[in-house]
């Protein structure tokens, strides 16, 4: 069973796609402000690019001076956060207006970067996975709030994500970490790694059959299964668009613009 996204409590899911008008976002957001943890918020839109990402999130968490402005530093600077509170608050990142994240090509690694830390956080575990015994464990999680788009659109790429796994439950697009001995193992009702399964469908137009499989392997409704579809016929036509059996104006009228 996929366990119920928190904001309050050291486990996982880390990171949580879901529309900003979730009722539960308001309900655990509370619940954190009484525990004494913070809520920071992210301009999606600032997110243009890498460079963007660093700096936005070295801005509005306080990062120190040193921060290397790359992934691994990234990771280090989350896990073991040297902003307001000094580490010693649980804390959600949320980022509003997440849409525009849908199409970047950053996002696997952002999702992944983020899963890593708030694992380590939780643990108390230094960039090297050795345990910090003097360190108060915090919970860490990220939050992407949608004006618009589904969070279902965004499973094929969060899944791309190093050590990600994904899963859909009530609307809601989760994401949790694979590789460290006692993090969310990658089977179900969590699935890890890109989705390829329904790639021959995909290539060779077979629309039904491929919703199918993503329905079946992700548990989810035929409505999510048509937007991860999507999502997924649109990333093998910028990756593979020689081994297109059918046009786009074959594939299917009215489904693609």
């Amino acid at each position: 069973m996929t366990p119920k996204p928190t904001l309050t409590e050291r486990r996982s899911p880390w990171v949580v796609f879901t529309s900003r008008a979730d009722p539960w976002l308001a309900s655990e957001t509370a619940a954190l402000v009484q525990r004494n943890g913070l809520v920071l918020r992210l301009d999606g839109p600032e997110m243009r690019d890498a460079a963007s990402v660093f700096r936005t999130l070295a801005r509005e968490l306080s990062f120190v001076g040193y921060f290397g402005h790359n992934w691994m530093a990234l990771v280090d600077c989350l896990q073991d956060w040297h902003g307001p509170g000094h580490g010693n608050q649980d804390i959600a990142i949320l980022i509003d207006h997440a849409d525009d994240l849908l199409d970047a090509d950053f996002l696997g690694m952002l999702v992944s970067v983020f899963v890593d830390a708030a694992f380590k956080s939780n643990l108390r575990l230094d960039a090297d996975g050795e345990l910090y015994e003097w360190r108060q464990r915090i919970a860490q999680h990220f939050v992407f709030l949608l004006d618009h788009a589904t969070p279902a659109a965004f499973t094929e790429t969060a899944a791309r994500g190093m050590d990600v796994a994904v899963a859909l439950s009530e609307g809601r697009l989760l994401a949790t970490l694979t590789e460290w001995p006692g993090s969310d193992p990658g089977s179900a009702p969590w699935t890890a790694g890109p989705l390829a399964f329904a790639d021959d469908e995909i290539l060779n137009g077979l629309i039904k059959q491929g919703i199918k499989l993503f329905r079946d392997n992700l548990r989810c409704s035929i409505h999510e299964a048509t937007d991860i579809f999507q999502s997924r016929y649109e990333c093998l036509r910028r990756e593979r668009p020689a081994d297109f059996t059918v046009s786009r104006a074959e594939y299917g009228k009215g489904f693609y613009s």
